[in-house]
C-alpha cells in the first residue's frame, strides 16, 4: 500500500492500550495491506503466561486500523492467525470507496487512554449502559455490565485474591516494575511502559521507586488501595469469549477498543482491574460467580465518571514498530 497510507494506519494503530504498554506489535507495509507482528521480545511470560492479553492488545490495534482505513475509503478483511506463530494480516479494497462510510469512532482515538484515578459517585444511567452494550458486535463474544456497586460486590473477593497471588510471587513483581517508569524523563525516553504519573504515583526516580516498590509494596498494601479506588467505581465490564483460542483473544481486543472509544465518546473513564482473568483459577471462580461456566471471562474494566486527568502514557515512534518504512 501507499506509504502515507501505512504511516497513517499505524500512526492510529499505536495508539491502542496494551498490557503494561507494553507495545507488543511490529507492523509490515505490503502490495495490498499491512502485517501485524507479535513482538513476542515484549511479552510478559508471568502474568500473562499463555500470551492472550498480547493478542488483546493486538485486537485493539486492529480496530484503530480498521477505523482509521475507513476514512481512506479503504474496506477491510482480517485474515486471522491460526496460532501464535502466525501474524495477522489485513488486506484492503478501495474498488467501494464511495460507499465506506468513515467510522464515527475515528475521532476518539487520539483522546481515548486508561484513566486509573477514583471515579465521581455520579451514576451511568440505562441509557448510557445500552449505548456501550451494543458499542460492538463479534460472534463469540459478550460483554457483562455490572453498574452499580451493589451489583459487583460479590466480584470484590475475586480481584483482591486474584491481586494477592500476584503480588505475593516475586516473579511477579520483578516484571511489573520492569516496566514501571518512574520519572517523565525515563518515559519520554523509552516511550512505553507505565509512567508512575499516569497510576497517579509522585516522580521518584528508578533507584528510590525501585526500592519502594520491592520493599514497601505489599499485596495487603494493595489490596487496600484496590479497596478504595471500588469504592469509588460505579461498574465493571466483563468482556467474555466462547472460546479460549488465538482468534477469541483478537475479538475480545477489537471488542474492547470500540467499548473504550464509545466510553470517551460519552464522556467515561476506564481502566483495568484484570487480576481475576489473569490467574486461571481466579478466573474460573469469576467465570461461576457471574453465571458463565464454560465461557471465559478474559478481561475486566472498571468503568465511571472522572473530574480528574491523568498524564497520557507514551508511544514508541514510527520507526521503532515497524519492519520496513
Amino acid at each position: 500500500m501507499k506509504t502515507e497510507d501505512f504511516k497513517f494506519l499505524v500512526e492510529y494503530a499505536t495508539k491502542a492500550p496494551s498490557g503494561h504498554n507494553t507495545q507488543p506489535w511490529k507492523f509490515e507495509n505490503t502490495d495490498d495491506g499491512l502485517i501485524i507482528h507479535p513482538d513476542f521480545s515484549r511479552a510478559l511470560p508471568v502474568v500473562d503466561r499463555d500470551n492472550h492479553a498480547l493478542y488483546i492488545s493486538l485486537g485493539c490495534a486492529i480496530e484503530n486500523i480498521i477505523i482509521a482505513a475507513s476514512v481512506k475509503g479503504l474496506e477491510s478483511a482480517i485474515h486471522y492467525p491460526e496460532d501464535e506463530k502466525e501474524s495477522i494480516m489485513i488486506l484492503f479494497n478501495s474498488a467501494n470507496a464511495s460507499n465506506v462510510k468513515t467510522d464515527p469512532l475515528f475521532d476518539f482515538i487520539t483522546s481515548r487512554q486508561v484513566n486509573r484515578s477514583k471515579y465521581s459517585d455520579k451514576i451511568v444511567s440505562k441509557e448510557v449502559l445500552q449505548i456501550l452494550n451494543s458499542s460492538f458486535k463479534f460472534q463469540g463474544i459478550s460483554l457483562l455490565l455490572l453498574n452499580g456497586k451493589a451489583s459487583f460486590k460479590n466480584v470484590i473477593p475475586l480481584i483482591i485474591e486474584g491481586n494477592n497471588l500476584q503480588f505475593g510471587n516475586k516473579q511477579f513483581v520483578y516484571e511489573l516494575t520492569s516496566w514501571f517508569r518512574y520519572s517523565k524523563s525515563e518515559a519520554e525516553k523509552t516511550k512505553d511502559g507505565l509512567w508512575t504519573a499516569a497510576m497517579g504515583l509522585p516522580n521518584m526516580g528508578k533507584l528510590i521507586g525501585n526500592l519502594v516498590m520491592k520493599n514497601f509494596v505489599s499485596a495487603k498494601s494493595e489490596a487496600k488501595r484496590l479497596q478504595d479506588i471500588l469504592d469509588h467505581t460505579q461498574g465493571l465490564a466483563i468482556f467474555i469469549s466462547d472460546k479460549n483460542d488465538v482468534a477469541s483473544w483478537i475479538n475480545i481486543g477489537r471488542a474492547f477498543q470500540r467499548f473504550g472509544l464509545t466510553a470517551t465518546k460519552l464522556g467515561i473513564s476506564h481502566a483495568h482491574l484484570n487480576m481475576p482473568c489473569e490467574e486461571v483459577t481466579v478466573r474460573q471462580k469469576l467465570a461461576k460467580s457471574i453465571g458463565v461456566e464454560g465461557s471465559h471471562p478474559l478481561l475486566l474494566i472498571r468503568y465511571g465518571y472522572s473530574e480528574k486527568k491523568m498524564p497520557c502514557s507514551h508511544r514508541r515512534n514510527f520507526d521503532d514498530v515497524v519492519l520496513n518504512k
